[in-house]
């Protein structure tokens, strides 16, 4: 009996889509298969569906939109659990999103498209959707191996039930012959290898504890190499698929295997392979060789820490100064501080500081203006977070020659923002794009960076006041008195 991964096409692992295997088909590439012989529909609440979505630029400049779906658990405030296969490969912009409603085409039409993006109701409308802040693979998968096959996934909200707890225990041998329950969100009928009908529906299934896996699991013919490996097989269970028992199939990937101990429902299992035509048997990553991983993703939904820094402060050409900050949030979803008493900064009369905070480390994330007598005070308090305030004047630490492009584009960024003209996009977006710009320049037209460095100078000297700029509602504020500088970087590019 030929074995797969659940989902990755011919190899059958249990997601489907693009970056786990099957080609596109027309425009839309949506293949999937799951539960077989399931012994109810429906199921647990902390059985979701996961759905990605991004668009392939083909040779041709025609799009293939390319759609994935696999299942994970709600196993934490804000924070999902399905196998790392489901989401290695996706490239930067795809869409991440989660499902938890009981009728996927039903509550499709709640996604907005905007452009090649699905965007769920806000958090706090009702929903049956939300996004991703984020996602993280466990750092000891290897896809060659398919070893760890765990990933977390970050939301954009709390889901409207209780997480339900992971098992903490060793799924040993006197679990051997009992019960499990798991639930997935594909189809139900195979018709091939690698095809089946009926998916996006939850359905439930009852199936057998085997226990641990042996080396007679691996098969050549299609290989799962870690059942070569003891050390890997101990991080893996096994269950029976058998008829009578509930089989898994692709499609399932990533979704639990609960056990029931003292009457709780437990998460004991990932779910990642199966064999081809979805017989025989299913192999879970286990809960407990990756507590650390997990208990760390927890933490990551919101109970760690923001923490804001003064970056350095530079002089302008009017004397004044920009004292620029930045943040690192060790969550991996978006943490909220509104403006006011737990965040503070006076002289941030435009606003150019965060109240949402994206996961990860981000320089230079504003900057904010200032004189040569005046003293910045910026005081965060996010929860989970001490409060930290910093202060800085002209004698604070300056900015240095490594910090010249970053220089460069947030003061650009804050005489744009600060302008009077209507925001068209966030400080980020602007320091972003000007990055992406300085990038340009040196890897495509070097003879042209001092030509365009030039024009950022003026920009960031324009003074505010919308006489000064060409405001566009669509693009960034352009200086009324910078088309000299402009309009010599479009004959340095041969314009």
């Amino acid at each position: 009996m030929k074995k797969g991964l659940l989902g990755l096409g011919i190899l059958a692992l249990a997601c489907s889509g693009e970056g786990m295997g099957p080609e596109a088909v027309g425009e839309t590439s949506e293949v999937g298969e799951s539960i077989i012989r399931a012994t109810s529909a429906s199921g647990r609440n902390e059985a979701v569906l996961l759905y990605t979505k991004y668009v392939v630029y083909n040779a041709d400049n025609t799009m293939t939109t390319r759609i994935g779906t696999c299942t994970g658990s709600y196993f934490a405030p804000r924070v999902v659990l399905t196998a790392a296969h489901c989401l290695d490969g996706l490239p930067a912009g795809a869409q991440v999103l989660v499902y938890y409603g009981d009728n996927f085409t039903a509550d499709l039409p709640q996604l907005t498209e905007v452009g090649d993006s699905l965007i769920p109701r806000a958090p706090g409308q009702p929903s049956a959707w939300s996004k991703a802040d984020s996602y993280e693979l466990n750092p000891a998968w290897d896809a060659n191996l398919v070893r760890a096959d765990m990933a977390v996934v970050y939301l954009d909200r709390k889901l409207p039930f209780d997480p339900l707890p992971l098992a903490r225990f060793n799924i040993n041998a006197s679990y051997k012959g009992k019960k499990a329950t798991f639930s997935g969100w594909g189809a139900d009928t195979v018709t091939g290898p690698v095809t089946a009908t009926g998916a996006r529906v939850q359905r439930t299934g009852i199936t057998t504890i085997v226990g641990t896996p042996t080396a007679a699991d691996y098969h050549a013919d299609d290989p799962n190499p870690g059942m070569l490996q003891p050390s890997i097989r101990n991080t893996v269970l096994k269950v029976d698929g058998r008829a009578p028992n509930s089989n898994g199939c692709f499609g399932d990937s990533g979704g639990p295997l609960f056990v029931n101990k003292h009457g709780q429902d437990y998460i004991a299992g990932v779910s990642y392979w199966t064999g081809l035509y979805c017989a025989d048997y299913n192999l879970y990553t286990r809960i407990d060789p990756f507590l650390p991983f997990l208990d760390q993703a927890y933490k990551k939904g919101g109970q760690e820490t923001v923490t804001p820094r003064l970056e350095c402060v530079a002089p302008n050409s009017d004397g004044t100064y920009t004292a620029f900050f930045g943040y690192n949030n060790k969550n991996g979803v978006n943490v909220t501080v509104p403006y006011g008493a737990k965040n503070k900064l006076a002289l941030d009369a435009a606003g150019l500081r965060p109240s949402a905070f994206a996961p990860g480390d981000h320089p230079f994330a504003f900057g904010v203006k200032f004189g040569s007598k005046q003293t910045v005070s910026y005081a965060l308090s996010p929860e989970n977070s001490p409060t930290t305030t910093l202060k800085a004047n002209k004698n604070s630490r300056a900015c240095g020659a490594a910090q010249v492009d970053q220089v460069e584009c947030a003061s650009a960024c804050v005489a744009q923002m600060t302008s009077g003209c209507p925001a068209a996009y966030t400080f980020a977006e602007c320091t972003e794009s000007c990055q992406g710009t300085l990038t340009f320049f040196k890897e495509a037209a070097p003879e042209c960076l001092s030509v365009w460095r030039a024009a950022d100078a003026c920009i960031a000297s324009t003074p505010s006041g919308q006489a000064n700029w060409y405001c566009d509602p669509l693009s960034a504020p352009s200086p009324a008195t910078c088309d000299a500088q402009f309009n010599n970087v479009n004959t340095c590019l041969g314009f």
